[in-house]
């Protein structure tokens, strides 16, 4: 029979895996014994000389059923020691059976301390022929396998393996068999879980500190005795008379409004006073109740521009090309640039904007290629002399191989780039990094020298934070 011992032996053990996945019950009782009783087949796969070697055509043995009991000792929840015995009723390739013994010496190891769980097993042993169409022999044998094993009560697992076995072949050379089984180990000795009785909890004391007639639980003024029309409050429940009881009162000596919980709100613009940075003129809760005359959620009063919508981090004034350079001191407002050429990009900047010709990098990998040192050295002088410039480091590939892992190694490239000028004395916050991976083709992936073209690094001109 062809030798394929390694296909034959992953789907046994994939195949027993699921004939046996139900849900387990309990924990593997330690430093127990047990009995198993296994059955299954047997598989020669290549070159077993089993039997009287003196025969003249020698007999082949054929697979047969595999059956039998081990004897164990759970020695932990992960590992067990194991002593067992298998008939096998062999046919000859000629005709007529051998009765044929296993004996096996094991150690088990399961993956998982949880009582479903893979397991690993491995050993030594022998075979016995005792005679019948193959004759007599005993021949040596090494096993290793794999399985799972399942305690469904606490006495009693299910249990299902494959082992590849070593063994004595013809002509000095060594022979594979194949056994796949499954069957059960009872443990001796194992207990059931005692049931622990259901704590009773005592029903919580109902309560009336004050002793108004009115429970704690529905008492507003728990503490002070007081009326069922005031819901256990006593008058005056009202200090400031504003229609809210003191005890829903946020500002029980000033009236207030029912919408803001009794607090005032002198200029209606909806915030309490007490929250309200500018109480006596009606505002905006972006504001904190100040005004904010162009609605670009910064306050009037700390507006630098507060007729020009404009952002926060620009103190309320506008930039549309993000660049840092306010419009009004910009010079070119739609074109992001630096703030040593009043808001434009200078041509030496421009040099070092977009696809930048040049920067390989070793196949596969985000290690930085020697020949790509002299235009990364080229931007050093540009990045020393405008040291407002700040640029976003973007890595892109062509669409071979895995979407996620191009990603990966875009991000892994631009980082060496901004690595590479760290060491070179450029501060590291000037930069941000993004890998975009093959999702922004410049040209056809379809040929070399469109995928050449799209394996790229793109730089471009950010403001400040």
């Amino acid at each position: 029979m062809r030798h394929v011992p390694f296909l034959r032996f992953c789907l046994a053990a994939c195949t027993a895996s699921l004939l046996f996945a139900v849900p387990a019950f309990a924990d593997y009782p330690e430093q127990e014994i047990y009995l198993g009783l296994f059955g299954g087949v047997h598989l020669p796969e290549r070159n077993w000389d089993l039997g009287d070697d003196n025969q003249n055509p020698q007999p082949l043995p054929t697979w047969s059923g595999d059956m039998g009991v081990r004897f164990g000792y759970q020695l932990a929840k992960k590992w067990a020691v194991e002593l067992g015995v298998g008939y096998l009723p062999i046919s000859a390739d000629t005709g007529g059976k051998t009765h044929t013994f296993r004996y096996d010496a094991d150690v088990l190891y399961h993956l998982f301390e949880s009582n479903w769980t893979p397991f690993i097993v491995a050993g030594f042993g022998a075979y016995h022929s005792t005679g019948g169409a193959l004759g007599k022999d005993v021949d040596p044998q090494l096993h290793a396998g794999v399985g799972v094993r399942g305690l469904i009560l606490p006495w009693l697992a299910l249990r299902a393996e494959a082992r590849e076995m070593w063994t004595d072949g013809f002509d000095a050379g060594n022979a594979w068999n194949l056994g796949v089984t499954g069957g059960v180990d009872i443990f001796f000795g194992a207990k059931k879980a005692e049931s622990k009785p259901t704590p009773v909890v005592a029903a919580p004391v109902e309560q009336d500190r004050d002793h108004d007639g009115i429970l704690d639980a529905d008492d507003k003024c728990p503490d002070v005795a007081g009326t069922k029309e005031l819901q256990g409050c006593s008058p005056p429940a009202d200090r400031d008379h504003d229609g809210i009881l003191d005890a829903d009162d946020k500002c029980p000596d000033v009236a207030g409004t029912k919408e803001l919980n009794g607090c005032p709100d002198k200029d209606g613009d909806g915030i309490a006073d007490s929250e309200d940075k500018c109480p006596d003129v009606k505002g905006k809760a972006e504001t904190k109740g100040c005004p904010d005359g162009d609605g670009d959620g910064v306050a009037d009063a700390d507006d630098k521009c507060p007729a020009l919508a404009g952002t926060a981090n620009r103190r309320g004034c506008p930039d549309r090309d993000g660049d840092s350079v306010l419009d009004a001191e910009d010079k070119c407002p739609d074109v992001a640039g630096v703030k040593e050429a009043q808001g434009c990009l200078p041509k030496a900047v421009q040099a070092f904007a977009g696809v930048i010709k040049g920067i390989n990098f070793d196949t596969g990998k985000a290690t930085i290629m020697k020949s790509s040192h002299k235009t990364l050295d080229g931007a050093l002088p540009v990045l020393k002399q405008y040291t407002s410039l700040r640029l976003r480091i973007e890595g892109h590939t062509d669409n071979v191989g895995d979407s996620a892992a191009n990603q990966k190694l875009s991000q892994e490239r631009a980082e060496a780039v901004k690595t590479y000028f760290e060491k070179a004395g450029i501060d590291g916050g000037r930069f941000e990094t993004v890998g975009l991976g093959d999702t922004k083709p410049i040209a056809d992936n379809k040929t070399d020298k469109g995928r050449a073209q799209n394996r790229r690094i793109e730089f471009a001109v950010i403001g400040e934070k």
